[in-house]
């Protein structure tokens, strides 16, 4: 199996030539935790509303899977590949718990609206 051999950190797999989503939708937290620090431009991209944040994170995406690859000793590309993949996992979380609260502060901010003093 391909995936299971080693590969040095020098060679990039052809395989993960494609788009990194973790890196997309957690660009900044991403980055730091595969010492890409370059992640933190997200920031000054925000100077430039929706455009600037949009345009980042599809850079990110694109050369995520090569920095993530060249940050760390991989023992295959399986285990690279899980490791991604639960970056978009703790995304999928962390939306949910979002939308979960926002609808919570909602519910009760409409319940306080409507309280008659």
């Amino acid at each position: 199996m391909a995936g299971r051999r080693k590969v040095s950190k020098d060679e990039f797999p052809q395989e993960l030539k494609r788009f990194n989503w973790g890196a997309f939708l957690l660009n900044w937290i991403w980055g730091i935790m595969h010492k890409q620090y370059i992640t933190l431009l997200y920031f000054v991209a925000c100077i430039i509303p929706v455009l600037g944040p949009l345009a980042i994170s599809i850079w990110f995406g694109f050369a995520g899977n090569k920095w993530a690859w060249e940050s760390k000793d991989w023992n295959s590309v399986d285990e690279f590949n899980e490791a991604q993949r639960g970056w978009v996992k703790l995304w999928f979380i962390l939306a949910t718990l979002g939308l979960i609260l926002t609808l919570k502060f909602i519910f009760v901010f409409v319940l306080i609206a409507n309280l008659e003093v």
